[in-house]
């Protein structure tokens, strides 16, 4: 993985501050060049950024503006990458059938989301979360969820069905969560582009436990599935796979109760 995708994805990862926080019908973009889309979403990242620090208290500015300057070096790095990755690309080496047939992604979880990837927060209504019974809607300028009211005066909503999250540059969705009693269920996040970044179930036992099960999937801005992984109650179980945004292989690693066991590169050899 690339200095520029660490560093990238490090700083995005912030994006969701101080936030706490599958398969609705998709359409699947054609693969780009990595660095034209991993430009455009650093540069949307950006303008997020930007936005939030219009209503951001004096305070969190300058930890903002230091997030931003991170992501403009980064697109800088990025853009001064190109020819190498290019170079790095044609060095590869082809991979048999049978590696081929290993490293293809399986068919992401299908999680049962109603809500259409390219909703805006302009466009949603209440009628649309679909909240469960003893729970209601609560809104705001950027989100929207369901939850149970308090049960007594020092008492907090619990979330109880659908909540959602949208980006404040653009009003694209951020994130659809669902929960059971303030348990979490299943996630789908996006990128500041639009297109899904992840997605996949949980079993929790206990509020922001955040506890994976089954097959969590990553894509790459472009849409490209980039990571696939196993989980059985929040530990790692069975391969996990990660591709670059072109789906080409980078390597496989497997996992026995959340333990490193094999490591694989693309044509098979351990690593």
């Amino acid at each position: 993985m690339s200095l520029v995708r660490l560093l990238s994805t490090a700083v995005l990862a912030l994006l969701w501050s101080p936030v706490a926080f599958a398969q609705a019908p998709q359409e699947k973009a054609s693969p780009q060049p990595m660095s034209a889309t991993r430009v455009q979403e650093l540069e949307a990242s950006i303008a997020e950024l930007k936005a939030s620090r219009e209503e951001a208290p004096e305070a969190m500015k300058k930890g903002l503006d230091r997030q931003i300057a991170a992501l403009q070096d980064a697109i800088k790095l990025q853009q001064m990458t190109d020819t190498a990755n290019e170079q790095n690309k044609s060095r590869r080496p082809q991979l048999t059938a049978e590696q081929k047939a290993f490293f293809t992604p399986v068919a992401p979880a299908k999680v049962p989301s109603w809500i259409p990837d390219t909703l805006t927060r302009a466009q949603l209504t209440e009628e649309m979360m679909k909240c469960p019974a003893g729970a209601r809607v609560f809104a705001d300028k950027h989100d929207m969820d369901c939850r149970k009211p308090p049960t007594s005066k020092a008492g907090v909503p619990q979330p109880h069905g659908l909540a959602l999250w949208f980006y404040k540059s653009t009003g694209k969705l951020k994130a659809q969560r669902y929960y059971e009693n303030g348990l979490l269920r299943w996630d789908i996040s996006y990128h500041t582009t639009g297109a899904r970044s992840s997605q996949g179930f949980y079993d929790n036992e206990k509020p922001k436990q955040d506890r994976e099960t089954g097959l969590h999937t990553s894509y790459a801005p472009n849409g490209s599935i980039v990571r696939q992984a196993e989980y059985k109650s929040g530990k790692l179980q069975g391969w996990s796979k990660l591709w670059e945004d072109d789906g080409y292989p980078m390597s496989a690693t497997r996992y026995e109760d959340h333990k490193s066991v094999e490591m694989v590169g693309p044509t098979g050899k351990k690593m």
